[in-house]
């Protein structure tokens, strides 16, 4: 059985675009998103439309979950930093983007980091070795999964975890790419295949504004429009920056004001805070 794997997609359609177009040249039997089909990114509705039209299986993701807080409600997604979730929220409605949380399929389970915890620190090896060795009698052999936004892989007294990496916004990755995996599966037995897809980035930061996005959240919009345009995690920079700011003026939340004046401290990559950024749109 051959699958595609697409995860993190992160409301990025013009980079899910690039890569459905590429699914279809292969002959695959199923097509799998891992979580986080949302959220960061400009199209959420969009993105789920592409997905569904392509009868793509959509599993939950820690940023579903977040956007679903922030519907209800949840003060703890009131900062100035979550404004991105707001959006989504606003935009989508709450069976739209509830998903089961894993899926079994051929001896392997998928799911977006591990089952039963969907912000796992995959990505981080040093954490995420020393908590997997007290788990693995609760884990199930083989984990294919999404969340961490760079390919992984870990073997672990018989357990293996496998993450397939981001399609919208890579951590570390290279400018103009998008990424997906080809898996043919056998009775528990896989072989996966990453996917480099060439995208043509210019176009999202228009998308970004005719969303309406870059007005509602000018500020998460920027720093995810850059993560995308180049493959590089500038939000956790920027909100580890804001969170210091805060904590230092008593704020319980980030506010708009200490959002505004990161703004002016960040070391942008291209050289522009975000109100110029976004007036050469």
């Amino acid at each position: 059985m051959k699958i595609a794997l697409i995860s993190d997609i992160h409301s990025n359609i013009l980079a899910l675009e690039a890569i459905i177009r590429d699914i279809r040249k292969r002959e695959v039997d199923a097509v799998l998103s891992l979580g986080d089909q949302v959220n960061l990114g400009p199209c959420p509705r969009e993105t789920l439309a592409l997905l569904h039209a392509e009868g793509v299986r959509c599993l939950h993701g820690n940023h579903e979950r977040y956007i679903l807080s922030a519907m209800r409600g949840d003060p703890e997604y009131s900062g100035a930093n979550f404004r991105s979730l707001h959006f989504h929220a606003e935009k989508l409605q709450p069976e739209e983007i509830t998903f089961p949380q894993t899926l079994q399929m051929e001896g392997i389970t998928f799911c977006h980091a591990i089952p039963g915890d969907d912000r796992f620190p995959v990505n981080e090896p040093a954490i995420a070795l020393p908590r997997l060795s007290h788990m693995l009698k609760d884990l199930p052999a083989h984990v294919i999964c999404g969340h961490a936004h760079n390919p992984i892989s870990y073997r672990l007294n018989g357990f293996a975890l496998d993450g397939v990496g981001s399609a919208g916004c890579m951590d570390d990755g290279i400018p103009g790419m998008t990424l997906y995996t080809l898996a043919d599966v056998s009775k528990g037995a896989v072989c996966l295949r990453p996917v480099y897809v060439a995208w043509h980035t210019a176009p999202i930061k228009a998308l970004f504004k005719t969303s309406g996005m870059a007005e509602y959240c000018p500020i998460m919009a920027h720093i995810a429009c850059l993560q995308m345009q180049h493959n590089h995690d500038y939000l956790l920079e920027f909100v580890t920056g804001a969170r210091v700011l805060s904590k230092e003026r008593g704020e319980k939340q980030i506010s708009m004001k200490t959002m505004w004046d990161m703004d002016k401290r960040f070391k942008w990559p291209d050289g522009e805070a975000t109100v110029p950024f976004w007036k050469s749109v």
